[in-house]
């Protein structure tokens, strides 16, 4: 459970309030098309759900605030984007704000 606080760090290469890259996915193609910057807040392991392909997987996740550069589609206009400033993202897709030993790297 997320608490907000260093102990969910513990165990991470990320530390509670560091600010971070994240690589951006195409929900359809999935290829990385870009790039935002986050903090982080809280963190969860492993958080249970279906792949597409239909397997069981687990993730570790992140809650990032004070979020810029990521927009998603808005719910009711269509054509439309909307700023989100906090979401949870999958920690593979974060990065060191600089130098990161994982650029370039896929993840899945």
């Amino acid at each position: 459970m997320a608490t907000y606080s260093d102990a969910d760090f513990k165990d991470s290469r990320f530390s509670h309030g560091e600010r971070v890259r994240i690589l951006l996915r195409h929900p359809k193609h999935g290829g990385v098309f870009g790039e935002a910057e986050g903090t982080c807040a809280a963190r969860e392991t492993n958080v249970a759900f279906e792949a597409k392909d239909g397997t069981k997987r687990t993730k570790t996740l992140v809650w990032l605030k004070d979020i810029e550069g990521y927009e998603k589609p808005h719910p009711n206009l269509p054509d439309k984007t909307q700023a989100v400033d906090e979401a949870w993202f999958a920690e593979e897709a974060l990065r060191k704000k600089e130098g990161d030993l994982l650029d370039g790297v896929s993840f899945n």
